[in-house]
């Protein structure tokens, strides 16, 4: 099975992966990748089902994706996972160790649905409101989801614009599928990883709470930054210091 693979070549520099979110796809990247890409060597993949990745394994696991993830990925390089982006980079280094220099998760949380003993994260009601829509009506499921993630937020307005420009040229296969890898609960793969780890929250964030930055802090002892202001997408509001952070962070874990 073949996913969308997109390539910033920078011969001598890091390689870096990026993995997009739900509801999106490598589009999302934009600016950001490419102030990313005169310090990294990038690979941007559409996770399978959605955007330019039409096909997508069925059951669709997160077993399943890590798998196709390893076939299309650089031997070794530092990943980048935004959202459920950063969930399934946690997976993807937990089976690979050895292919991941280090990661960084960006307004991601390794569960993302609340437990009775994780209490920042989703509501159960919210996330299952989420599941019913998607059985009416995609777009406008899509359409709110997008919504949510800037309301409130630094530059929240025009961080919409561009998310629906992207959206209103997605055709996802498998925006239903997908969506159930949320449910998932990598906390105990989050705590055993070894590699440098950094995560990166946004203070306004509505799906993903600043309140887990301590949360994961606790599990990963890595790195934890929340950008004062930002929403769910930190790496547009706060475009150029997140670009930096990250610059700066797999230089030092490389080194």
């Amino acid at each position: 099975m073949s996913l969308y693979v997109e390539r910033y070549e920078n011969n001598g520099k890091p390689e870096l992966v990026l993995l997009h979110g739900w509801g999106m796809d490598s589009q999302v990247w934009g600016a950001f990748a490419e102030q990313l890409s005169s310090s990294f060597s990038l690979t941007l993949i559409d996770l399978p089902g959605l955007g330019r990745s039409t096909a997508f394994p069925e059951p669709y696991t997160a077993d399943a994706v890590v798998e196709l993830l390893g076939e299309h990925a650089p031997k070794a390089a530092a990943w980048l996972g935004w959202s459920m982006g950063g969930q399934l980079a946690i997976e993807f280094a937990a089976r690979y160790p050895e292919r991941v220099t280090c990661l960084i998760t960006v307004a991601s949380s390794p569960c993302f649905v609340q437990r009775s003993d994780w209490s920042c994260a989703m509501d159960e009601e919210t996330h299952g409101q989420f599941e019913q829509a998607l059985e009416v009506n995609v777009s406008k499921t899509l359409q709110r989801f997008i919504m949510l993630q800037t309301q409130g937020a630094e530059a929240g307005r025009d961080t919409l614009k561009s998310l629906k420009l992207i959206l209103k040229n997605l055709d996802h296969t498998g925006a239903r599928e997908s969506l159930q890898l949320l449910r998932d609960d990598v906390r105990d793969q989050l705590s055993n990883l070894s590699m440098p780890i950094m995560q990166l929250f946004g203070e306004k964030d509505l799906l993903v709470p600043s309140e887990a930055a301590q949360a994961c802090e606790r599990l990963s002892k890595g790195l934890i930054k929340v950008y004062e202001g930002a929403g769910h997408l930190p790496f547009y509001s706060h475009q150029a210091e997140v670009a930096a952070d990250v610059t700066q962070f797999v230089q030092e874990s490389i080194a």
